[in-house]
């Protein structure tokens, strides 16, 4: 009786796949990929938040006093922060989404993290990686 190739390459093939690592998938949305920052806030995977901030994207924040201006830093330089304090009890959502093109959208998002409850508004940009965030301001309420 000859061989099949295909009955014996098709279940080899399936148990390699079943055996690789998983990987997350890119964010498909903007609601998506501001569920994988909570989650990384949660969990104080510094990577997971690493996979959706640009690098040099921008965080930036209004003095308390509001009178001394805009203090902005990079995403890279602040990620590890973050992440050093999870929350398991972090929540966030959306208030508010506008799509200036496909591939651009602004967010108004809530955030509650660390005991204290934020404001973002935040930049994204659809990317091959999925989602990215390449800005964000906060207001703490």
């Amino acid at each position: 009786m000859p061989l099949n190739f295909v009955r014996i390459a098709l279940p080899f093939a399936a148990a390699l796949l079943a055996a690789a690592p998983a990987h997350a998938a890119a964010p498909s949305s903007p609601e998506q990929a501001l569920e994988a920052y909570v989650s990384g806030l949660r969990t104080g995977r510094v990577e997971a938040l690493q996979k959706l901030f640009l690098p040099d994207g921008q965080f930036c924040t209004l003095s308390d006093d509001g009178d001394t201006g805009v203090g902005c830093r990079r995403f890279a330089e602040v990620l590890g922060s973050w992440a050093a304090r999870p929350d398991p009890a972090a929540t966030g959502r959306v208030l508010d989404r506008r799509d200036a093109t496909p591939s651009m959208s602004a967010v108004t998002y809530e955030l509650t993290f660390g005991g204290d409850r934020y404001i973002d508004q935040l930049l994204l940009y659809r990317t091959a990686a999925g989602w990215r965030v390449v800005a964000k301001t906060t207001a703490v309420q």
